[in-house]
């Protein structure tokens, strides 16, 4: 343990300088600062004072050493998490579970075996979890609140664990398995002699035993051309490849599984393994000799491998499942703060006070820019990003994107322009969504780089060629920023990468943008580039390959409230939302408008509620308790069949707005979906497209 916590220290000690640089957003810079410097000091004593005088100890003593040490330096290192808790506020809570998750998943996995470690690992964790919201917000219920959420981890964590021991097992079982094998395999080579060969390298003749020609069904004179002939020709190239690293050095011998000729004309799987030993004055390999062992049966062993493959699938498929948890978990009281915020900003303020807005929401949006990134990303990777190929409004879609920044290059005092040429109106196939979001990530891009100047969106169309070939729509977004050298352009597009390690500290970010908005572009047939110059500003150009819809029109990607003749006055609305906070989003957003609210804490609530005609609109939350949304508008459909009645407009709220989850909402019956976390613009436009798909639903069905 000692060996391994020696080999951490490098990892462990950058680690908690990253996350000391990110935990300047909430916690000063003196505190952060004063905790690097004792975990640097704290390692430094371990190393050269600690340790070694831990392991001339007797081995009971010295596992309470180290368990000893573990809960000074454990301490030390969840200060940060201390800090991050006890002030208080949304990023710090936030951080502080963040740290604290992953101490409690770390120490599982490495403290696992030995309890006592474990138990000493755990204890500052636990009790920063316990006394942190305490010092934050008092001995309150809601401070108790906290500390149980955040224990949730614990649970969490040593679930995985026990998880990954398993799988950890199962597959050190199948490989002691694989390994038996080969061990008994070899004890049969050595007593019957199943398989030898001799091979000169120089002329390519070679010499085999009598088991490796009644192996391959020859007599003990019939082996006489030579011996790499009999190698089946598609697996030659790997064999040859072995040797080759065998003889530049690169591997202690060769060991292949090919397949060999036999008399019958057939092949057989055979396991060959060879060495070198000898070599020619001049240093050319010269011969071989190797033993060859029938794998036939062995390939069926195969198949129980991959049920051990099944369960590695498994666990990522659970990795998968609590990342989509996290996700609805942290956007939850995400939709709190901005929703909060978003009202709080359409309100009288003091100069001071609507600056602190500014901080909240703009703090909020880069925390949920991120957590949208990072699943984005993950689905990237794991080739489950589905692109929606309908027709959309180019101009429409470029200028709700773009628009959305023009706010932030204003507040810079940035000039900010939107071109669009004559030859990229109309409607095209494509998806809206994903272009959008390409845009909002290249203008978002620009402004955050760009002190002074400008910041331009163009968009043009070069005519197609031919009569079905696709237009090539180009959308390039310039500024007159910082810039960057022809080194950093050929990196800028990798995950987690910016121009330089300054410019990350300077303007923050993940570096995750610009490589989704690449991926997303290679998706849709097309690619994203950029020319720059250090100091000179930069040019971004997305070119897409898109085809002309041939309609009359199509939805507008921009309808604001009252687009659809929507009057919100008077309407009656039932909301079925189970987090209080997100309740009182929804309060505050629409009550000023004179909507009439029947709320509901989970879908049974909501079902009890609801009654033919009394509700003009429902607002549906997709996970509560007791009974989710999507069971609870199936059961509103089926009393409207039922009672031959028109359906009732249904809005579906998620965290989790992902193509699967926008599927699943329309097949429960729901008009429409919008996404957290909410603001009141996101929620009027949602509120209007729910009626205005409602009423296509109608038409449709006449």
């Amino acid at each position: 343990m000692l060996e391994l916590d020696r080999m951490g220290v490098a990892t462990r000690v950058g680690f908690a300088g990253l996350f000391g640089l990110a935990s300047l957003l909430a916690i000063p810079w003196v505190f952060t600062a004063s905790w690097l410097a004792a975990i640097v000091i704290w390692e430094a004593i371990s190393v050269w004072v600690i340790n070694p005088w831990t392991m001339r100890l007797p081995p009971r003593a010295g596992v309470a050493a180290f368990a000893s040490r573990n809960v000074v330096g454990g301490s030390v290192y969840g200060l940060v998490a201390l800090a991050g808790l006890a002030i208080g506020t949304p990023l710090g809570a936030v951080m502080g579970a963040v740290w604290l998750s992953g101490a409690f998943m770390n120490n599982f996995v490495y403290h696992g075996e030995n309890r006592r470690i474990l138990v000493a690992s755990l204890a500052p964790s636990i009790a920063i979890a316990i006394l942190g919201p305490q010092i934050g917000h008092g001995l309150t219920l809601e401070s108790a609140g906290a500390s149980g959420l955040i224990l949730t981890m614990f649970l969490a964590a040593r679930a995985f664990s026990l998880d990954h021991q398993v799988l950890l097992k199962r597959l050190g079982e199948r490989q002691t398995a694989l390994a038996d094998v080969e061990r008994k395999l070899s004890l049969a080579i050595d007593a019957s002699g199943d398989g030898t060969f001799d091979v000169d390298l120089i002329n390519g003749q070679g010499q085999v035993s009598a088991g490796w020609a009644r192996m391959m069904g020859y007599g003990p004179d019939e082996v006489t051309h030579e011996l790499f002939s009999y190698v089946h020709p598609e697996d030659a190239p790997v064999v040859q490849q072995a040797f080759d690293a065998h003889f530049a050095g690169e591997s202690p011998h060769t060991a292949t599984e090919q397949r060999m000729r036999c008399k019958d004309g057939g092949y057989k799987w055979v396991l060959a393994r060879a060495s070198l030993v000898e070599r020619t004055d001049d240093g050319r390999p010269a011969r071989v000799i190797g033993t060859t062992t029938d794998i036939s049966e062995r390939k069926a062993l195969e198949l129980d491998l991959k049920g051990a493959r099944d369960v590695a699938e498994a666990a990522n498929l659970a990795k998968t499942t609590f990342l989509a948890n996290m996700s609805h978990e942290i956007r939850t009281p995400l939709n709190g703060v901005i929703g909060i915020a978003s009202v709080l900003a359409r309100t009288e303020l003091a100069p001071a006070q609507r600056e602190m807005v500014g901080v909240v929401q703009s703090s909020a949006q880069i925390l949920e820019r991120l957590l949208t990134d990072i699943l984005d990303q993950s689905k990237l990777e794991a080739g489950e990003f589905a692109l929606v190929i309908a027709p959309f409004d180019v101009r429409a879609a470029v200028a709700a994107a773009a628009e959305l920044m023009r706010t932030r290059a204003e507040e810079k005092g940035l000039e900010f322009a939107l071109d669009f040429a004559p030859s990229a109106e109309g409607l095209f196939e494509g998806d809206a969504v994903r272009l959008s979001q390409i845009v909002s990530n290249l203008t978002a891009n620009a402004i955050k780089f760009t002190e002074t100047g400008a910041v331009r969106v163009s968009v043009e169309a070069n005519d197609a060629t031919g009569a079905d070939a696709p237009v090539m729509v180009t959308i390039k977004v310039a500024d007159t920023g910082i810039g960057f050298d022809e080194v950093t352009a050929t990196r800028l597009f990798t995950r987690f990468v910016q121009a330089d390690d300054s410019i990350s500290r300077r303007f923050g970010g993940t570096g995750l943008g610009l490589a989704i908005s690449k991926a997303l572009a290679k998706l849709m047939g097309g690619d994203v580039s950029a020319v720059s110059a250090s100091g000179e500003g930069s040019v971004f150009t997305l070119a897409l390959p898109l085809r002309r819809a041939v309609l009359a029109s199509a939805p507008r990607e921009d309808a604001e409230p009252g687009d659809e003749g929507v009057e919100l006055a008077g309407l009656r609305v039932l909301v079925a939302e189970d987090h209080p906070t997100n309740q009182r989003v929804i309060q505050l957003m629409l009550e000023p408008m004179g909507v009439a609210l029947t709320m509901t804490s989970d879908g049974r609530e909501a079902i009890e509620a609801f009654s033919i005609g009394a509700f003009d609109f429902v607002l549906m939350d997709m996970q509560m308790p007791k009974m989710d949304g999507l069971s609870a508008t199936r059961e509103i459909r089926r009393r409207e069949r039922d009672a031959g009645a028109g359906r009732t407009p249904i809005a579906m709220l998620t965290a989790n707005a992902l193509d699967e989850h926008r599927r699943m909402a329309a097949q429960a019956g729901a008009d429409h979906l919008i996404a957290k976390p909410i603001t009141p613009e996101s929620l009027f436009r949602g509120l209007t497209e729910t009626f205005a798909a409602a009423r296509r639903e109608v038409e449709a069905a006449a």
